[in-house]
């Protein structure tokens, strides 16, 4: 969940390099308005899998297991420059999840509401026969309504919602829509989205001053 802001790099060596005391206190500042926003999102992972069978161990499962207390934990915040998305913008401050579990849980039906398209079977032309298609974008399992099936047990715990324009400003995208940290950022209802700007655009012009009295 990032806050964008043009020119977030620059700033943050700019404020590091001449005023190392306001660079920390801009993160502190970022870091206590970021906190309530994180735990929302942690109160609003299950307790429980949400599917049954999702939270056994296996060896060879190639799908993430559950874990409760390690989903909540994968939701945090971060204060410094994320890497450029696709337009050159870096955020400052982000709301992140690093939990596969916790991410699936979030995510999963954002795309496809009712499970992805099942792979078709195909000739194995090296060994004879036939197989089911490895095409990634479409479902592996040889249950056709699987897909539909997980995501309807995980709405039963959580719907996934739409927190874009919390501001009023900006286009839509379904990368705003979550069950989670998506739910509490729409909760929100922008106000920390504006804090966070708010507390940049304090960092700047303090930065800009304190130059500004060094000449």
């Amino acid at each position: 969940m990032p806050t964008e802001v043009i020119g977030a790099k620059q700033l943050s060596k700019a404020l590091k390099a001449f005023t190392p005391d306001l660079a920390k206190e801009m993160r502190k500042e970022l870091a206590n308005l970021l906190k309530p926003i994180v735990k929302d999102a942690r109160g609003f992972i299950p307790s429980d899998a949400p599917l049954s069978g999702w939270g056994k161990t296996s060896e060879n499962a190639r799908f993430p297991e559950w874990d409760s207390r390690a989903a909540k934990a994968g939701i945090g915040y971060k204060t410094s420059p994320s890497k450029p998305n696709r337009q050159g913008f870096r955020a400052l401050a982000r709301i992140v999840n690093v939990s596969a579990a916790g991410t699936i849980y979030e995510t999963a039906g954002r795309v496809h509401p009712n499970g992805r398209e099942q792979n078709p079977i195909v000739k194995n032309y090296r060994y004879g026969g036939t197989q089911r298609g490895s095409d990634k974008r479409l479902s592996q399992s040889s249950n056709p309504g699987a897909g539909n099936m997980f995501i309807e047990a995980i709405n039963q715990y959580g719907e996934i919602v739409d927190a874009s324009n919390q501001t009023g400003a900006g286009r839509r995208t379904r990368k705003m829509r979550g069950r989670a940290i998506f739910r509490a950022w729409k909760e929100d209802g922008g106000r920390t989205n504006g804090a966070v700007l708010q507390a940049i655009d304090n960092a700047k012009l303090r930065f800009y001053k304190e130059i500004m009295k060094g000449r």
